[in-house]
């Protein structure tokens, strides 16, 4: 009954909810959960915050490599585009490709 009701909490999308509904449940039920299944419980819980963190990661180096690409395609526009309008099409900032500009002598 309590690894089904586990189970059940393991379906509810929102983690921060989902993990409180687990620990509750791990906690009311500390006296009579088999302690071994207890640690698998536990385990998991800790998985799933290394995954999230790998994830954040993730997209934080996806941002980083997106914000490099517009940095070079604004770097290029330089010469073409004012600066308000490379910010535009990059979506960095005025200040972002005036630095740029700086940078380059342009």
């Amino acid at each position: 009954m309590i690894e089904k009701t586990i189970e059940l909490a393991k379906e509810i999308r929102d983690e921060p909810t989902q993990l409180h509904v687990i620990a509750g449940i791990l906690t009311a039920t500390d006296k009579f959960i088999d302690e071994e299944y207890a640690k698998k419980v536990k385990e998991w819980i800790k998985m799933t915050k290394v995954i999230r963190l790998f994830e954040q990661e993730k997209e934080e180096a996806v941002k980083e490599a997106e914000k490099q690409k517009a940095i070079e395609i604004a770097k290029n526009l330089l010469d073409v585009l004012p600066i308000h309008e490379i910010a535009k099409r990059t979506r960095l900032t005025v200040a972002e490709v005036a630095d740029l500009a700086k940078e380059m002598g342009k």
